[in-house]
């Protein structure tokens, strides 16, 4: 077959930096025939070209580039650490006490319900929570420390894109402009900046050093990279399920690229390359079978095909989305497209199709084209097929990102051939500008992360009718100093109005008519008895949409508390601990509320099974402390107080609380109390 102009252009540019077997292997030609139509246009090709004379890498990495590459994405995101935690970062790391432990490591590995605070909410994600554990540790929940390990492992994959195209293609320019595309890509803010995205990074640094080891073990016949292939494989299912990609990317490679270079016995090819990670999948499933009770989902938010219908009009927005980054969204509303031709369903599968088509037309002359597209459906394909509570989210486009960087690259390296001087210079401008427009758009995206006030109010314009989004953006009116509590509670009550099954509209509403009775009690007792009874209300509300909800149970108990109800607030606190058995906080309160009926015996051991579950809270040592003290302990409640203040040395109200405990502990020596 006559290899085009087009390639043969490609070739002469290239054939200085790279071995013609390299070129025929990048270009998809025979590299006899590469080698006849090169040395038709005048280049000395001496002696036969054999498959032993390629030598892997292809190319090496410049020190230089990839300082740069360094520094440009540590300037993209040089805003955001002064960014703050979010939305599911509470349940899963602020909130959650399994990664307060680094003893609490090989329980990652045990109980899918350390992963949140969350009752019901369970992942088998060890290695991420590995990651929180040390982050916890290092600077416990300082979160300019979690955004830098977030910014770190992007930075890591970016060089390693850098790293992997230049050892695989031995082109320069190649590598760096895809690596740009992936490093700046407005996209991508969101799985830099919202901490609990570190998911979507490192099971992409894991499958991008899996499809490596693949190629090196193609290339290089070394069943060493193989195993590291294989192993990356499998860690990467520790940290997010979609590793499962793997697979499918390696072979769409082997396919479009590998195979003429390498070809070899078929059978031996599958038993040696693919077969092991047919393993490690059936080997995963296994084991997330033993710790989940169940393969993929226990309970599916939507039916399967209506969610293939809904992701097929996703996948169009996702494309959208990477070649024209505007109009980003941290929560898009949960728009189900149940009717083929009145939501545009059919239209959309029709047009993603075409582009299937048009790619699988000319995937012999633009092999990058076919590529790219595969790549965006493999990588967005665990989404598409598995129904999640969120229909879309920006941090899912991070891989297909990098795929649209290799497009792109590929795109403007076919031009470059063809284009005179002056016209390839203009290119390069036009490159320039783009990149400068990506660093612009992430650097104002970040700035929406730096609090919630921020991200709601942004998130708002773009999904008015979404009950979460109003009612988070009534949690930052309720957060900010001074609490904005009129503001916070309008927007509780539009949350209701647009989705009256938002059982945390009626939770929040709650919360909001407690703060108001604390804050008028001591003015207005009667006042604020009637705030309580309407937060109780509310509480009620909000247990009718959701019973399997221990935070309104465990608030409600505490609001009958404040009304001096102690046997609806016990009934309240049982409640939360049956619905959540690590209800640590549940426990502590029921201590209160035992000692308030003189029950200092089961105070106690409320507050012993609190401190069980998580013993670095000083207020529970202190509460220990009291209902000791009550008991005659007196030894055993100086020690809980003591313990206490060494949780926080130098917090100077810890140490005041602390002389008056042992002030008091002092007069009840002197003075026992009647029992």
């Amino acid at each position: 077959m006559a290899i085009s102009r087009n390639k043969v252009k490609q070739a002469k540019r290239l054939y200085r930096e790279m071995g013609l077997e390299a070129i025929s292997a990048l270009l998809g030609v025979d590299a006899e025939e590469l080698a006849e139509a090169l040395r038709k246009e005048g280049l000395e090709i001496s002696g036969r070209v054999t498959k032993e004379s390629v030598r892997f890498p292809f190319g090496k990495a410049r020190w230089l580039i990839l300082v740069f590459l360094a520094g440009v994405v540590l300037l993209a995101y040089s805003n955001s650490y002064n960014n703050v935690f979010h939305y599911d970062d509470y349940h899963s790391l602020t909130e959650n006490i399994h990664i307060r432990k680094l003893s609490n490591i090989p329980k990652f590995f045990k109980d899918p319900q350390t992963f949140s605070s969350k009752i019901g909410v369970k992942m088998v994600r060890p290695i991420l929570l590995t990651t929180f554990a040390l982050n916890y540790a290092w600077t416990e929940y300082r979160a300019w420390s979690w955004i830098l390990v977030n910014i770190l492992i992007h930075l890591l994959n970016v060089l390693m894109v850098y790293v992997f195209l230049v050892h695989l293609t031995g082109r320069q320019k190649f590598a760096v402009i895809a690596s740009l595309v992936f490093a700046l890509h407005p996209v991508n803010t969101e799985t830099v900046n919202y901490i609990n995205c570190r998911s979507s990074l490192l099971v992409s640094t894991f499958i991008l050093v899996s499809i490596y080891a693949f190629a090196r073990a193609i290339f290089q016949k070394n069943w060493v990279w193989q195993l590291v292939s294989v192993i990356c494989f499998g860690l990467g299912f520790l940290v997010k399920e979609e590793a499962i990609v793997v697979l499918a990317l390696v072979l769409v490679l082997d396919v479009l690229f590998f195979w003429k270079k390498t070809r070899g016995d078929i059978f031996n090819r599958v038993m040696i390359h693919y077969a092991p990670y047919l393993g490690v999948i059936i080997i995963y499933f296994i084991y997330r079978n033993w710790a989940l009770r169940y393969l993929i989902q226990d309970v599916s938010p939507r039916p399967l095909l209506l969610n293939l219908q809904t992701q097929t009009r996703c996948l169009v927005h996702y494309l959208n989305l990477l070649i024209m980054p505007i109009h980003q969204n941290t929560s898009y509303e949960n728009i189900e497209y149940e009717s083929l031709i009145g939501d545009k369903v059919l239209l959309a599968g029709l047009y993603l199709s075409a582009l299937l088509g048009v790619g699988l037309y000319f995937w012999k002359k633009y092999p990058l084209l076919i590529f790219f597209l595969l790549w965006f459906f493999i990588t967005l394909a665990p989404t598409t097929v598995v129904p999640l509570n969120a229909i879309m989210n920006e941090h899912r486009l991070y891989l297909p990102s990098l795929g649209l960087g290799l497009l792109v690259s590929g795109a403007l390296e076919s031009l470059d051939a063809r284009l005179s001087d002056f016209r390839r210079d203009l290119a390069g401008i036009c490159l320039l500008f783009i990149f400068l427009a990506f660093s612009v758009l992430s650097l104002n995206r970040n700035r929406v992360w730096i609090g919630d006030m921020d991200l709601w109010r942004d998130a708002i314009k773009k999904s008015p009718r979404k009950a979460q989004v109003i009612s988070d953006l009534g949690n930052a009116y309720f957060r900010k100093e001074p609490s904005d509590l009129n503001r916070a509670e309008q927007l509780y009550k539009w949350a209701v109005m647009v989705d009256p099954s938002y059982f945390k509209a009626y939770h929040n509403l709650a919360i909001v008519n407690f703060r108001r009775g604390d804050e008028i009690a001591i003015k207005d007792q009667a006042k604020a008895e009637e705030f309580y009874r309407t937060a109780i209300g509310y509480f009620q509300q909000a247990i009718e949409v959701s019973a399997v909800n221990p935070d309104s149970w465990n608030d409600m108990g505490t609001t009958y508390f404040k009304l001096k109800d102690y046997e609806n607030a016990e009934r309240c606190y049982l409640k939360a601990i049956q619905i959540n058995p690590l209800a640590y906080k549940s426990y502590a309160s029921l201590c209160y509320v035992y000692a308030q009926q003189k029950r200092f015996s089961e105070a106690e051991d409320a507050c012993t099974r609190s401190l069980q579950i998580y013993d670095k809270d000083p207020l529970i040592w202190f509460g220990l402390g009291q209902v000791q003290a009550q008991q005659g302990k007196y030894d055993e409640a100086l020690r809980s107080a003591s313990q206490a203040l060494e949780l926080a040395p130098e917090n100077e109200a810890l140490k005041k609380l602390y002389n008056q405990f042992y002030d008091l502990v002092q007069r009840l020596k002197a003075s026992p109390p009647a029992h």
